[in-house]
């Protein structure tokens, strides 16, 4: 064998050897996060206008249930992505009985028709805070236990009819419309992504 040619092929064995240790490397990395650390660069990765604003709300006039809900939701929510997402997001869900859920988001269309007029401002369903809470808490890494999500549940349930409905409906559609907006100019392009999903 030529000199020349043990030396390219000693070149090609180090530079294979440089792509694998920096693959093992890579790779090494990312099996040292924790399930909820890698769900919250998933979510970081995959912004939205909720995540612009604020990360923690007055919840002093709430019921006990739901004040300590939304201490779980800043410890534990916040293990996957930032506490504005839910804190800032379009759903509403009136806090009511499981039976009566449906008949309040009647009667709020019927009293309140504009509050539907724009799902990105107002989403308001009956249990869509419980389909929230239960899909977040079947993520990975996710340590919300039972009767921690009830009380989230409560608190996102108790902060819907607070801030986002009766004489707080106008300030909160121009919270969110801020938002849109602040977003819109930051991450265009997840803009248009989401908007054309209506799932802003």
């Amino acid at each position: 064998m030529t000199s020349r040619v043990h030396r390219l092929l000693s070149a090609a064995v180090a530079a294979a050897v440089v792509v694998a240790v920096g693959a093992f490397g890579l790779h090494a990395a990312g099996a040292g996060k924790s399930a909820a650390e890698l769900e919250k660069e998933k979510a970081m990765q995959n912004p939205y206008p909720n995540d612009l604003g604020p990360e923690t709300v007055d919840v002093s006039g709430y019921p006990k249930e739901a004040q300590e809900g939304y201490t779980l939701l800043k410890s534990r929510c916040a293990q996957c992505h930032t506490a504005a997402r839910p804190l800032n997001s379009r759903f509403v869900e009136p806090d009511a009985e499981k039976d009566k859920r449906e008949s309040v988001v009647a009667d709020l269309k019927k009293s309140a028709p504009d509050l539907f007029k724009d799902y990105s401002l107002h989403q308001i369903e009956a249990g869509v805070w419980q389909r929230y809470v239960k899909r977040m808490m079947a993520k990975p890494g996710c340590k919300i236990s039972p009767a921690e999500g009830k009380k989230i549940y409560k608190f996102l349930t108790v902060d819907s009819s607070k801030r986002k409905l009766g004489a707080n409906a106008k300030k909160w559609a121009e919270h969110r419309k801020k938002l849109i907006e602040d977003f819109k100019k930051a991450h265009p392009e997840r803009y248009k992504e989401l908007h054309e999903a209506k799932d802003l």
